[in-house]
């Protein structure tokens, strides 16, 4: 294949990957062009395919390690953020609500007994992947 196939298929790999947006596809259209620059420097054609095979497998792995970085898998709450206010952002039912903690949402189950009208909570612990909160006011906040 010549400069101009390699760069096509490249944009069209590309193309279809800003209609999926799985990244994967971007990395394969970027590796066509290691291809097309060998082509222009002369090389042949199993050349040609051995720097769209290497330049795929590096793309892809970049890829992958770069969705693993951002995996919002398990986030574990730390020593530091217990006590912490939490801004509810909704009740969910009696017990469970979304708050905002570190600049995300979190769903939270209240531990007391109060009703859910409550605007702010305190962090006591997380437990199955949910933050356990009170939203009992303090004798500060009653005054």
């Amino acid at each position: 294949m010549d400069f101009i196939s390699w760069s096509v298929f490249g944009i069209l790999f590309i193309l279809a990957e800003s209609a999926l947006g799985s990244r994967y596809l971007l990395a394969v259209g970027l590796a066509f062009f290691y291809p097309a620059l060998a082509d222009l420097a002369g090389a042949s054609g199993s050349m040609q395919l051995a720097a769209f095979c290497v330049g795929t497998v590096v793309h892809v792995l970049i890829v992958m390690v770069l969705r693993k970085g951002r995996s919002p898998a398990k986030v574990e709450i730390e020593d530091a953020d217990k006590g912490q206010r939490v801004e509810v952002i909704e009740w969910l039912d009696e017990s469970t609500a979304r708050v905002k903690h570190r600049g995300g949402e979190w769903l939270a189950e209240k531990v007391d007994d109060g009703m859910p009208s409550a605007s702010h909570g305190t962090i006591l612990k997380a437990q199955y992947g949910r933050l356990l909160i009170s939203t009992e006011q303090s004798g500060a906040e009653q005054a």
